[in-house]
């Protein structure tokens, strides 16, 4: 007997290695005939569509597609077959939609060759169900849309209302969230796809005293802290009907599926979190997504709650802060008054040196206590958005002489010389005259505090476009960067102070600039000093 050739053994074995491949290979490749009958259907695209190979064989292409795209579909096959082209992608981006045996219809990229000619032509469709990727891809999208409306507010009624919104329609068809608020949970958040159905489950929630019953799901949840996934069964006894039968309270009848989900902060229950569907139930890929929609909404909840309370806090100590600074200036300036009066008033009889010492110490502990109040009160007018300023074309070398020849004595005491560096031909800036002297004289006088004797603080003065640039430079220890990120906060004092003052001079100055329009940031270096820089726009020209 004569062996086949080398060459025929070898295509023999490559042709069976093919067929293997495409027989197991988890595409579905499907081989119909010019009646567009299939006459090739693979292990994927037995799992793809649900079909056995032997229910699939002989049929006609169709039962694999929607019925709305049968008709069309058989022609463009047509045409393929026609054209000069061998391969191509089907559908719209090379995507079509299949139709399993269940009545499920799926996203799937396709590509469809042929071979031959004629009423002999075959053609070969390989086809990939992507149900997963888009379902994905879906996910990650809807995880970014939901994080931006629940980001959206930081009020806590906006933001619960926001909850629902995120869910209904897309993973449920009502929505109700229920939290814990010192009492009973309530329910204080309804959605519906239907308006009108959401205002009548509104009414109802509000008819209901308050607590659950021990059977109802929502107390389960309460008592479980896990989430529960409840879906129709052909039992009636079963759990999950039992369990679907009590939410009558809210639906005439009782829900295809229902996710009950508690919503948990910094190991804290603050509330329950119910997805409802009316018309089909959830799959697994829902439980995982409405967990990780309770988990956001959960952590954006308790965010609205801590920022409303650190807001009433900020706005309880801002109001103390008004009403104290105001009642202590009437009793501060009679001392101040009074103190002047010992010190100025000519007598008969001299007082004593020790009395006059006092009354010195006194006055000075009340201007200092009066420039406390006056800093107070601008930190807060500063955040609370009211300082104002009235801005107006000033003499800028005038603004900047003002402000070191105040400081002068200061400096001088610890020998530290005040050098001002600026171009004759400065123009004029829009300034409210007072406000900047002040910030001018915070920032000079921090850099006089900072130096170490015998060393030097310039101020140099800048024309920029538009702008003029103001910068006060010292020579003392420097700042880390840390530090400096904190210079600008209220009653923030570097280590490095000796506790002077209250920590409110950069903050009052960086408000009393940006009121201006203008910039204001700092530089150091450990151990080379620190610069604190401003702008101011210039005058208006006439």
């Amino acid at each position: 007997m004569t062996e086949p050739p080398i060459s025929q053994l070898a295509d023999s074995i490559t042709d069976a290695v093919l067929a293997s491949v495409v027989t197991i290979s988890s595409d579905a490749i499907i081989c119909v005939d010019d009646e567009q009958r299939i006459m090739f259907f693979n292990e994927g695209a037995s799992a793809t569509f649900g079909y056995t190979a032997d229910e699939a064989l002989g049929q006609p292409l169709e039962v694999l597609l929607p019925e709305r795209f049968r008709a069309s579909h058989a022609r463009l096959v047509d045409g393929f077959g026609e054209s000069g082209v061998r391969a191509r992608r089907m559908g719209e981006r090379g995507q079509i939609s299949g139709l399993r045996k269940n009545g499920e219809e799926f996203p799937a990229e396709a590509a469809i060759s042929h071979l031959g000619s004629g009423d002999k032509r075959v053609y070969s469709v390989v086809l990939r169900d992507v149900t997963d990727r888009r379902r994905a891809h879906e996910t990650q999208r809807f995880l970014a849309e939901a994080g931006e409306t629940l980001a959206s507010s930081l009020g806590p009624d906006e933001t619960i209302q926001n909850v629902t919104k995120v869910v209904v329609p897309r993973l449920a068809d009502a929505c109700i969230v229920n939290l814990y608020q010192g009492g009973p949970f309530r329910g204080v958040a309804v959605a519906h796809s239907d308006h009108a159905r959401a205002a009548d489950i509104e009414r109802r929630r509000i008819e209901q005293a308050g607590d659950f019953s021990e059977s109802h799901p929502v107390a389960g949840v309460i008592r479980t802290l896990r989430t529960l996934v409840l879906r129709r069964s052909d039992d009636p006894n079963s759990n999950s009907e039992r369990a679907l039968a009590e939410l009558t309270d809210i639906f005439d009848a009782p829900p295809c599926g229902a996710i009950i989900l508690p919503l948990s902060a910094r190991d804290q229950l603050l509330g329950v979190m119910s997805l409802y569907r009316e018309h089909r139930s959830y799959d697994d890929a829902d439980v995982l997504l409405a967990e990780e929609i309770a988990r956001r909404a959960a952590l954006a909840i308790d965010n609205a709650r801590l920022h409303e309370l650190v807001q009433g806090g900020i706005q309880a100590r801002d109001d103390m802060i008004g009403i104290v600074s105001h009642d202590l200036r009437n009793p501060v300036n009679a001392v101040k008054m009074l103190a002047a009066v010992m010190l100025n008033r000519d007598r008969s009889e001299a007082l004593p040196p020790e009395v006059l010492e006092y009354a010195g110490v006194i006055r000075q502990a009340a201007e200092q206590m009066d420039a406390l109040i006056r800093d107070l009160l601008d930190v807060t007018r500063v955040e609370a958005g009211r300082l104002k300023v009235m801005p107006r074309p000033e003499n800028t070398e005038e603004i900047v002489s003002d402000a070191l020849r105040m400081l002068a004595p200061v400096a001088a005491d610890k020998a530290i010389v005040l050098r001002l560096d600026a171009p004759d031909d400065l123009p004029d800036v829009m300034a409210d005259r007072e406000r900047i002297g002040q910030a001018l004289s915070n920032l000079v006088g921090n850099a006089v505090k900072f130096s170490p004797p015998d060393s030097g603080i310039s101020v140099r003065v800048s024309v920029l476009s538009g702008e003029v640039l103001f910068s006060v430079r010292d020579e003392g220890h420097g700042m880390t960067s840390e530090q400096l990120s904190h210079a600008f906060d209220r009653f923030w004092q570097s280590s490095r102070t000796d506790r002077q003052g209250a920590g409110l001079g950069l903050a009052i100055t960086k408000g009393i600039v940006e009121a201006h329009g203008g910039r204001i940031w700092a530089e150091s270096v450990p151990g080379k000093g620190s610069s604190f820089h401003f702008t101011l726009p210039r005058g208006r020209t006439v």
